[in-house]
């Protein structure tokens, strides 16, 4: 089986790493920078102290034959990535691995609902330069579903496939875990915007009264929208965080969100690293669907909208904000 990475930042150049140790024929594909270093010195994972040098093929453009496509672009540029895989003629399993929940939608419109399988990727890295990514840890985990009835066939070979690298889970409908995922990136918004890795956000009082509450606020749309969070132990804190009184949700979740990053934990998110990079925003795929769907369901959604309108003005300026502006006026 031969396995294409295309968008080979941080995260598709670990995913890349893990299979290619696995014994999978994979390349990346990426961009120039990042395809020269590779090429030249290979791909450096630096874990802790722990560093892996990986001999990978890496590739400045879509060419050759591939079985799979792991697809892991931005949400913003799925539409243009999966163009371009339609031009390149490979009739190829195509595996969204994006935030947000539009991903699927949106390559199957290009290339067919039955060659689309969804992937919701619960693994973090950080892009340190061009050849160098840091994982957040070794360890991460996949979920694995057909998006659509047409591609189910395809979803088991595809579950195998990643399974040999990372734990991979199979599920029947894949929209709940899409949607838990997107709570949990909703405070994105906030390293992005003020320039602070989540460590020291999360350690700023107001910031962190403002990733609970753009959280609390989704999940409580999504939920009245339709949309439910996963059955088990990911979605059970944002079903919580939904149903409690919002001092009491503070009080619990301001804990939370403090001891999943330690002092000195450098990583800011993938918003972040896209504005660090001068790379364009997701933010409209991850608040900005907060805010569609609560516009959809009749529910104000002023936390998510703020973050939406205030971090695109950050990629729009190349300006951050402080902590005191950016949760400046808002029901926190």
């Amino acid at each position: 089986m031969q396995v294409v990475v295309f968008g080979a930042g941080a995260v598709g150049s670990l995913i890349g790493a893990r299979l290619h140790e696995a014994g999978v024929n994979v390349r990346l594909v990426a961009r120039p920078a990042q395809v020269a270093a590779i090429q030249a010195d290979g791909l450096r994972i630096e874990a802790g102290r722990e560093v892996r040098l990986v001999k990978i093929a890496a590739r400045e453009r879509l060419e050759g034959a591939a079985d799979v496509v792991l697809l892991t672009v931005k949400s913003q540029d799925v539409l243009a990535a999966s163009r371009e895989i339609a031009r390149a003629s490979l009739d190829a399993t195509v595996v969204t691995m994006q935030n947000g929940v539009r991903a699927d939608a949106e390559a199957a419109s290009v290339l067919g609902r039955d060659r689309v399988v969804g992937c919701v990727l619960y693994l973090s890295a950080s892009y340190l330069r061009p050849g160098v990514v840091q994982p957040a840890g070794w360890r991460g985990s996949l979920v694995v579903g057909a998006p659509f009835p047409e591609s189910r066939d395809r979803v088991a070979a595809v579950r195998t496939l990643l399974a040999g690298a990372l734990r991979t889970s199979l599920v029947a409908d894949l929209a709940p875990a899409r949607w838990t995922k997107l709570i949990a990136n909703l405070s994105n918004a906030i390293p992005a915007a003020t320039g602070l890795p989540l460590s020291q956000a999360f350690r700023d009082a107001r910031l962190n009264r403002l990733a609970v509450a753009a959280m609390r606020e989704g999940a409580q749309v999504a939920m009245a929208s339709g949309h439910p969070l996963e059955a088990g132990a990911r979605g059970r804190p944002f079903r919580l965080l939904a149903a409690l009184p919002r001092p009491l949700a503070f009080i619990l979740f301001r804990r939370r969100l403090i001891a999943q990053f330690p002092p000195g934990n450098g990583f800011g998110g993938s918003t972040l690293q896209s504005f660090q990079r001068g790379s364009s925003s997701e933010l409209d795929y991850l608040n900005g669907e907060i805010v569609r769907a609560g516009a959809d369901a009749g529910r104000p959604t002023p936390i998510n909208a703020a973050l939406l309108n205030r971090g695109q003005s950050v990629f729009r300026t190349r300006r951050s904000l402080s902590a005191e502006d950016l949760v400046a006026g808002l029901p926190i």
